[in-house]
């Protein structure tokens, strides 16, 4: 299994796996899934109900938690894409306004592969089977992913499609995404919230994977670096002074610790 961080940020996790004519234990993730059948058909059950056929060149999503048997007629080829951060799907495939009582999910729903869709996804098998991928072409290859995804079925089938995370994790997603500039803390944002703290704390690991404390400072870090590194007119005693720093030398001090380099030095590369 390979785990790397899409954009510099959240982990994700990316595996290959076979199946084959021995029943396999059941299966349940810990985080959503992207499961594409590279070859030969897949049977997924759940308990209690019929089996289902996955075609070879089908994918579907495989919600966390859910346990499910899957077998095959053959060996049976997946390139596994667990998704630790639900709202990337939100920002990527899901409309603000939509939301799903759990009643209405899909679960199950395959699509088929589309062709750029399966370049991608077969380059990422390619460079899995020879050992020569990394953590950042691995990010860059479901970078990809999501935008071939996306442009590539309509937004009522992709929607459906991502029905099974439609639920209050999207509402909670997008309360986050749309709230998140007007505060500055993780305790403040979680006050405009209907959570109690605690509750808070862990809806939002469930939703965005870490801890919000870590999430709001990722989102100052690539703020402060946006603003020294595209605003070469703003002072950077001025930068200092929007986000509550005392002067220059404690943001100095905060970007040698999260960026690697001081605001000079960061402000220096674009020259």
């Amino acid at each position: 299994m390979y785990e790397f961080q899409l954009s510099g940020k959240l982990p994700y996790h990316v595996e290959l796996r076979t199946f084959s004519l021995k029943k396999e234990k059941p299966v349940s993730l810990k985080y959503p899934a992207l499961v594409f059948v590279m070859a030969n058909d897949l049977f997924i059950k759940l308990a209690g109900e019929e089996e289902k056929m996955i075609s070879e060149g089908q994918f579907f999503l495989l919600p966390r938690g859910i346990v499910c048997e899957l077998t095959s007629p053959g060996n049976t080829e997946t390139i596994i894409l667990q998704i630790p951060n639900i709202s990337a799907l939100y920002v990527f495939f899901i409309s603000k306004s939509f939301y799903l009582e759990p009643d209405r999910v899909r679960l199950f729903y395959p699509l088929p592969i589309e062709r750029h869709m399966l370049r991608t996804v077969e380059g990422l098998k390619l460079y899995m089977k020879g050992g020569i991928i990394d953590p950042v072409l691995a990010g860059l290859k479901t970078l990809e992913l999501f935008y071939n995804l996306k442009n590539s079925y309509s937004k009522d089938i992709l929607e459906t499609f991502f029905s099974p995370v439609c639920t209050k994790e999207c509402s909670f997603a997008s309360f986050v995404l749309s709230n998140h500039a007007n505060v500055k803390t993780a305790e403040e944002l979680a006050q405009l919230s209907n959570y109690s703290f605690s509750g808070f704390n862990k809806q939002f690991h469930k939703v965005f994977g870490i801890s919000p404390y870590r999430w709001m400072l990722q989102q100052k870090i690539d703020k402060i670096y946006k603003e020294i590194y595209y605003e070469t007119s703003k002072p950077i005693k001025l930068i200092a002074e929007e986000f509550g720093f005392a002067n220059i030398s404690n943001l100095g001090d905060f970007c040698r610790k999260h960026l690697g380099a001081s605001p000079a030095a960061i402000r220096n590369r674009k020259k």
